[in-house]
Formats: structure tokens, C-alpha cells, sequence
């Protein structure tokens, strides 16, 4: 190859064989002059589209090409795309084929003779960091470790604790590290919105049989920025002839560390230790256009998305899509937009999914009768049951990005479920609120919940903002049973258990249950709570009457109204 890569290894191809056989099975062409192996392309059918290909290692590498010398790519083009015709493959997909390759032109040339019509468009647009000469890398490493923002953060973390980065090469040292490395790049993920291709069963087998492959040649460096014990930031990457590469990385999504941009520091130093590495010409940063990789960049290398089909009215619908994804993305107001649409979309296929088209039409439906015409009643609790114990084996942990990883992982399944936590992975990177978990014997999550000062609590609900009854008052809420947990009583086990630790801290446990949620305010009762008072509202469109009832300890109560427009 003219640019060898460490995606177009053997071992690549066997761990993506490994970890995606369920749904593609491998279709490898090879080409031989007398008895010599002189090109290899790895391609993939998947199960259901007989008639359709693409590269087998398309959705896992960063860079997809024909293999051989580059004298000999047109040639073997040419034989590989006339074999697919024989086969009467209908459509090739030629994902992320470098720009600079020169297996483009062959392609375009060899095309028209197989009878099939091209389409290419840019992909991606992959900053590298090109290391130069040795007065060029001297200058690079000092302009590197002399930036501001680079030192403050360091002088920051090391209040902390000593601050030191790992590299792990070794199979023994990197198989320990790879769960806790794809709980954190889930949790990140969550805590910006967004689904982690590590949720994926899948991909989580892929990088494991991939570094245990990787690593009897040392090709796979398992990077760790760590203060003291704890790692803040994680690059799996590849240390291959010539490069050294930015592959999945990720952070901490705590809010511990997220002032110091622990993901900027440790590309930082693999930087500066790529610079003292004559073997080392590049530190490619792969896909993506994250700001971040810019403020490294001295180069930049274009991969295209490439399609042959043998259908020209295919060929014509493909082009006039992506012309209109080009024309929308110029105006970021249309592509938001869309961006919504198509996640509204997916949505509701999920919902689909989870329950029958009639019982989401009445749900809607009611939601929409709700929002003409509702009355909601909250009623709140007061914890009094000191010496209530504890039926259920579970503990109760404080929640933490490691959690909240490991949960999505395991609830990857449940839509209303990652939901939920994708809320509380925002709410714990943003907010000053307690997230607790209780957890199986085994380390399974199954219920959530969380707490927040009573004083100054916004009851959604309502549309109102609360005031606390009494001193050092904590409002249990937003508690939740992953779908396939429920039925255990869980619910009530972790709100007593929360309701203890906060008396513990001194404060007195709140909670609070919709008047309409018969099972909810039975489990907040049996788990030692008083009801004290309920609020209400009644919605008439676009007129709400607030109403309040307060209870006293002997059981009179008292009422109030008014109505807000």
C-alpha cells in the first residue's frame, strides 16, 4: 500500500468477523499472479440485502481501501468490480475511502466498463498532526506544552492529586480497563445528548477481540490521564508503523473535572511523547470535526462515501439526496430542523416498538385531552418512620457517571430507560442535585432516584415553584424502575432507604405522588412517609385554578383557591 494503515490488517478484518457475524457475513476477493497474493479487498453481505456489499470494516475503520501496490490497483479494480458483476451484485458501498488513495481514479475508470453508476461525495475531513523534521517537532512540542490554557488546567488537576498519563500496550493490561472505559463513553455521551455506539453489544466485543488481537504485535495503546487513582480521560488508540491515532477516546463526565478538559491534556501529551518518537510521522485524530482536534491540527486528509449502483434511477435518487443534505446544512436553522424531524421520527418507531399502534393513540390522546382539559393533584409526604426497616438485599450508592454507564448498557433495550437516564446524566453534569442508585448483590442497578432542597423546588407538574414547610427540608424525586425491573417493590426499598441517609445528614425527607397514582402513593406510605398536604390545579385551556389543601396531624384540613390566567 502506498499508506499503510492498521485498519487494513488481518486482524482488523477477523475481530469485525467476530463481533458482527450475527448480521454480515464476510465476501473476500483475492488476487494471485501465478502463486503470489498480490491484492485483498474485504467486503460484507448483509443478512437481509443479498444483492447489496460494502467494505466489511465500513462502520468500524476509519479508513476502507482496495489492497495492493499502487501500480497494480487499476488492474485489480477492474477484476474485482467485473467478479461483482458475474455475481449479479446490484449496489457497493465504499465507505471511507481515502481521497488521496489512488484506488479513486481506478475506480472511476474501472466503473463504466462493470456497467455500474458512480456516486462519491466527501465524508469526512480528518485532522492529523504531521510531526516534520527535527527542529519542526522541537517546536511543535514546546508550542504544544506551552499553551496557557494546557498549563492552568495541569497546575488545576495536580491540587487535586499527582497527575500521570498511562499508555498500555499489553493484553493483560488493557482487558481490565475496557468495561470501565465504555461506562464512561456511554455516560459522556448521555451527558450531552446523545447515544454512544458503545451501548452497542456489538461494538463493546468488536474493541475487545480487536485489542486482544492488536496487542501480540503492540499495535493498540490504551491511553489514561489519571489523578491519583482516577481516571479522568481515556483514548483507545493504535501505535502503528508511522502513526499514532486518535481513535475512541473519551472523558470523566463528572463535574469534578470537566472545568480542566481532561480530553484536551491527554492529547496533548501524546503530542509531545509522539514528537520524541522518531518512528512516529503522524498522530492522525480520525473522524469527526470536533473543535478541539483544530487547535492541533497542521494537516488535514478527506475520506469519500462512494456508491455503485447498477440502477440509474437509483444512482439519480442518491445524488438528489445528498445534494439536499449539502443545500440544508449551509442553513443551520433547516438542518436543526430536520435534525428534530428525523429524531422525532426514530422516536416514535421506538414507541411502536414498546406497545401496540391502538394503545399509542389513546395515549396520545389523552395526553391531548390533558393539555385542554386536566385537573392534577400532587399530595406530599413527610418521612416519620425512623425505625422502618429495610425488607430488600439491594444498597443504596451514590450515582456517579460509572452508574449511569453501566445502567445504559445493561437497560440498552428499553427506550424509556435511556431516556431517563439521559436526563439524569444531564442533570448530574449540570446541576447541584443527588442522584442515588440502588444496586443488586450482582451490581445491577434497578432503581433510581433523586434528591434536591425542598426550598425553591420547581414543581413541573404544577408550573409552580415551592417553598419548604420547615428547616433543612429535602424533596425526594424523579425516582424510576428500569422496565424490566418492575414488579419488585423496589420503588418503595430505595425512597426509605434515601429517606434514612438524609436523616442521617440531618435534614427531613420529602416526597411527593400524583393523586391519580394509586400503586406510587402505596409504596411511598408502606415505606414510612405522613401525608402532610396535596396541591392542585385545574387546567380549563388556557386558564389555570390553583387549589391547596394542607393537612394537620389530627386530620383537619384546609383549602384554598385561585385562579391564574
Amino acid at each position: 500500500m502506498e499508506r499503510p494503515e492498521v485498519f487494513y490488517t488481518h486482524e482488523w478484518a477477523v475481530a469485525v468477523r467476530r463481533a458482527y457475524e450475527d448480521c454480515r457475513r464476510p465476501l473476500l476477493f483475492l488476487a494471485y499472479e501465478s502463486n503470489f497474493l498480490v491484492g485483498v479487498v474485504a467486503f460484507a453481505k448483509d443478512q437481509g440485502r443479498t444483492r447489496d456489499v460494502v467494505f466489511l470494516t465500513g462502520s468500524t475503520a476509519d479508513y476502507c481501501d482496495f489492497l495492493s501496490a499502487p501500480d497494480r490497483r487499476l488492474e485489480f479494480v477492474e477484476a474485482v468490480l467485473g467478479e461483482m458483476q458475474t455475481r449479479k451484485i446490484d449496489k457497493v458501498v465504499l465507505a471511507n475511502l481515502p481521497a488521496d488513495s489512488c484506488s479513486v481514479g481506478a475506480i472511476s475508470r474501472a466503473a463504466p466498463i462493470s456497467k455500474y453508476n458512480l456516486h462519491s461525495r466527501l465524508a469526512y475531513l480528518c485532522a492529523r498532526v504531521v510531526l516534520g523534521s527535527g527542529e519542526e517537532r522541537s517546536a511543535l512540542k514546546k508550542a504544544t506544552a506551552g499553551k496557557k490554557r494546557l498549563r492552568r488546567n495541569f497546575r488545576e488537576l495536580e491540587k487535586i492529586g499527582p497527575v500521570f498519563v498511562r499508555h498500555d500496550t499489553q493484553w493483560e493490561q488493557i482487558e481490565p480497563i475496557l468495561q470501565s472505559l465504555s461506562q464512561a463513553h456511554v455516560a459522556r455521551f448521555l451527558s450531552i445528548g446523545r447515544m454512544s455506539n458503545l451501548l452497542s453489544a456489538e461494538r463493546r466485543k468488536f474493541l475487545y477481540e480487536l485489542a486482544r488481537e492488536l496487542s501480540s504485535s503492540g499495535w493498540v495503546a490504551v491511553s489514561r490521564l489519571q489523578v491519583g487513582d482516577v481516571p479522568i480521560a481515556w483514548n483507545y488508540g493504535f501505535q502503528f508503523p508511522g502513526s499514532w491515532f486518535w481513535y475512541q477516546p473519551t472523558v470523566e463526565s463528572g463535574p469534578t473535572f470537566a472545568d480542566f478538559s481532561p480530553g484536551y491534556c491527554l492529547l496533548a501529551r501524546i503530542v509531545e511523547l509522539a514528537c520524541d518518537r522518531p518512528e512516529i510521522e503522524v498522530v492522525d485524530l480520525g473522524l469527526g470535526s470536533e473543535e478541539y482536534k483544530d487547535r492541533f491540527a497542521t494537516a488535514t486528509r478527506e475520506t469519500l462515501y462512494c456508491v455503485l449502483n447498477k440502477s440509474f434511477s437509483d444512482h439519480v435518487q442518491m445524488a438528489v439526496r445528498d445534494r439536499a443534505v449539502a443545500l440544508a446544512k449551509r442553513a443551520p436553522a433547516v438542518e436543526s430542523w430536520v435534525r428534530v424531524m428525523i429524531s422525532c421520527v426514530a422516536r416514535l418507531n421506538c414507541r411502536l416498538r414498546e406497545e401496540r399502534a391502538r394503545e399509542l393513540l389513546k395515549r396520545v390522546g389523552r395526553r391531548v385531552a390533558r393539555f385542554l382539559f386536566a385537573f392534577d393533584e400532587v399530595l406530599f409526604f413527610e418521612w416519620t418512620s425512623g425505625d422502618h426497616k429495610r425488607k430488600g438485599a439491594a444498597t443504596l450508592r451514590p450515582l456517579g457517571s460509572d452508574l449511569l454507564g453501566a445502567a445504559a448498557i445493561k437497560y440498552a433495550d428499553e427506550p424509556t430507560t435511556i431516556d431517563f437516564l439521559m436526563r439524569s446524566a444531564q442533570r448530574f453534569r449540570c446541576q447541584p442535585d443527588q442522584g442515588f442508585a440502588l444496586i443488586t448483590a450482582d451490581g445491577t442497578p434497578v432503581h433510581f432516584c433523586w434528591v434536591r432542597d425542598f426550598e425553591g423546588f420547581e414543581m413541573q407538574e404544577l408550573e409552580r415553584t415551592l417553598h419548604a414547610p420547615g428547616k433543612n427540608a429535602a424533596m425526594i424525586f424523579d425516582c424510576f424502575t428500569p422496565v424490566s425491573a418492575r414488579g419488585n417493590g423496589l420503588f418503595g426499598e430505595a425512597i426509605g432507604a434515601v429517606a434514612r441517609l438524609l436523616r442521617e445528614q440531618g435534614k427531613v425527607p420529602w416526597i411527593f405522588g400524583a393523586a391519580a397514582d394509586q400503586g406510587s402513593l402505596r409504596g411511598i406510605e408502606k415505606s414510612g412517609f405522613t401525608y402532610r398536604f396535596s396541591l392542585g390545579c385545574r387546567k380549563i385551556a388556557f386558564l389555570r385554578i390553583m387549589k391547596d389543601s394542607i393537612s394537620s396531624l389530627g386530620g383537619e384540613s384546609a383549602t384554598s383557591s385561585a385562579t391564574v390566567p
